[in-house]
């Protein structure tokens, strides 16, 4: 697929909710994911004033007299990478408080330091969105699949081909990919992206003093994905110490580039594993690290399975944050080895999710699901889900339903 022209967004009706509601509203996300775009679509310039703090003549007009410069605002305005100013938010809030008649948007990549801002200026005054690299539906303009598969409406789902879920999982979500063609142009793009995003903005927003240690525990991240997260590993590995390694990690979480899915705990007599298992939120960022550029080299490497999950599990996620009323995440796994992939903690109910890269599903791939669901729990399991490389969506056990993921 070649993008050629602008591909709606399913954040797009609640991102005009909040701009209605709020005076201010803050979009966030990962660097390249969109915002720009999608903000300049929305509202565009005959009503809106757009600016980027990324232009240095502006930043230092607004750094000089930010209160000049929020009280001189006469229309609606969107300023992007708005965390480069931080006293705009205290100006921004006086403003607010005395009773501003416009919008503002503000937009950033630097979450660190954007939710700091928020937290003690704006508490209260903002609204709070995130945008994600495209979903596998925005990509093939298909409909939100998971809000139907929570509410079980199985046969309400739309299907895409096998092959466009396996480039979505080989090459990611960044919009700026659709534009190449070749896969050597979109390596390049990647290795791009890192040396201008993760090798300078990280360092220049949060002082890491050592870029290589910094570049080698992001590498060593990468290859851990679909895992149990051990630092002390990983720490050992680089020849780091382990809270150089929770800083290292904090910074590539709130940057967008990794996220931990938390274990789910629940008042049962088995110990449960109590780490969390790490994660990409980009698969093309993460195969770019671990040298897969090919469908084929991606199907045959010893990475398809984790591969596989971060990508599933990952969709889950991006079209989780489009619902008006949003399901929380977790993996189960005792200490005996009982593992499901994803609980899905949804309108007081919980739905276990497992998620196979074959087109078959045997007895033993489910024997996890089954025990979960067999738990004596507060809260309802109304069925199980198992999605799988096969084409037909099927009951499996009496609560249980096998959903091809090109469903999802």
């Amino acid at each position: 697929m070649t993008q050629t022209s602008y591909v709606p967004r399913f954040l797009e009706k609640k991102l005009r909710q909040y701009v209605q509601q709020f005076p201010v509203t803050l979009l966030t996300g990962a660097r390249q994911a969109g915002k720009s775009t999608l903000l300049k679509h929305l509202f565009p310039g005959e009503s809106w004033e757009y600016l980027t703090l990324d232009q240095r003549g502006i930043l230092h007009q607004i750094q000089s007299d930010p209160d000049l410069f929020v009280k001189n605002i006469s229309s609606n305005i969107i300023i992007d990478e708005a965390q480069k100013c931080p006293e705009l938010f205290h100006a921004i809030k006086w403003r607010v408080d005395e009773g501003l008649k416009h919008k503002i948007i503000l937009s950033g990549s630097a979450n660190f330091q954007l939710m700091s801002r928020v937290t003690e200026t704006l508490a209260g005054r903002a609204g709070v969105l995130e945008l994600f690299p495209f979903s596998v539906n925005e990509v093939n303009r298909g409909r939100n699949g998971l809000e139907n598969i929570l509410d079980g409406k199985f046969k309400a789902l739309d299907k895409k081909s096998d092959e466009q879920m396996l480039e979505s999982m080989l090459w990611g979500g960044f919009p700026k990919i659709f534009e190449y063609r070749k896969p050597e142009e979109k390596k390049n793009w990647f290795e791009n992206y890192r040396t201008t995003y993760i090798e300078r903005d990280l360092r220049d927003l949060t002082q890491v003093a050592d870029l290589n240690d910094f570049q080698r525990f992001f590498e060593k991240a990468a290859f851990q994905i679909g895992g149990i997260l051990n630092l002390s590993n990983i720490a050992n590995d680089i020849g780091i110490t382990v809270p150089t390694c929770k800083k290292y990690l904090h910074i590539l979480e709130t940057s967008y580039q990794f996220f931990l899915l938390k274990p789910y705990h629940a008042n049962i007599s088995k110990r449960l594993v109590k780490s969390p298992k790490l994660y990409a939120w980009d698969t093309g960022l993460a195969n770019y690290f671990l040298g897969i550029d090919s469908e084929k080299y991606l199907k045959s490497s010893s990475f398809y399975g984790s591969v596989f999950e971060n990508f599933m599990i990952t969709e889950l996620l991006k079209q989780n944050s489009f619902l008006s009323r949003k399901a929380h995440l977790y993996f189960w796994r005792t200490s005996s080895g009982d593992e499901v992939d994803v609980i899905v903690d949804y309108k007081n109910q919980l739905i276990p999710v497992e998620i196979k890269s074959g087109v078959q599903i045997s007895d033993g791939s489910i024997a996890g699901l089954l025990k979960f669901m067999d738990l004596k729990l507060p809260q309802k399991i109304p069925y199980g889900i198992v999605f799988y490389r096969g084409d037909r969506i099927m009951q499996i056990r009496p609560r249980i339903w096998a959903v091809p993921v090109t469903f999802i």
